[in-house]
């Protein structure tokens, strides 16, 4: 046990050292003290970011790819424009709908934004019933129809 102490904490020393460029080895063999404390560190941080691509799950910052949220900023404007064009229908007509067809409480409803331009908006509503069973449930948004129905019973 007493073996194990030791090494940490000469483990802790060294890395101190190494931190805070104290000693000879740190600071390149020259002597000289450096301007930083986060120097060595800074250098082996850039050292590890040249030679090695990036991993995802890594500390290392990946290169800048394409912001997925970017054409998602502005859906909630096209929504309503949808709306106030007549394109889908309100969201309590959606709900009315829904309560009508299947009793319980609605849990969540998303809007989803056809891929295509010539398929409808479609609303996905999550309906837990008083058995307990939830539901999924497609319902056109142009006309309020009920697409589909996914869930257990």
């Amino acid at each position: 046990m007493s073996e194990l102490r030791i090494f940490f904490c000469c483990g802790v020393i060294s890395l101190f050292i190494w931190a805070t460029g104290a000693s000879a080895w740190a600071d390149g063999g020259s002597g000289r003290q450096q301007s930083s404390p986060s120097g060595n560190l800074n250098k082996v941080v850039r050292h590890f970011q040249e030679k090695r691509p990036p991993v995802e799950n890594s500390f290392i910052r990946p290169p800048a790819k394409k912001n997925p949220i970017a054409n998602q900023i502005y859906r909630h404007d096209r929504a309503r424009d949808a709306l106030q064009s007549g394109r889908i229908v309100s969201l309590s007509v959606i709900r009315s709908k829904i309560r009508q067809s299947f009793p319980g409480k609605i849990i969540d409803v998303r809007l989803l934004e056809p891929k295509k331009k010539s398929r409808p908006y479609l609303y996905m509503v999550k309906v837990l019933r008083k058995d307990g069973k939830l539901l999924m449930v497609k319902v056109n948004a142009a006309t309020a129809e009920i697409v589909g129905v996914k869930g257990n019973g």
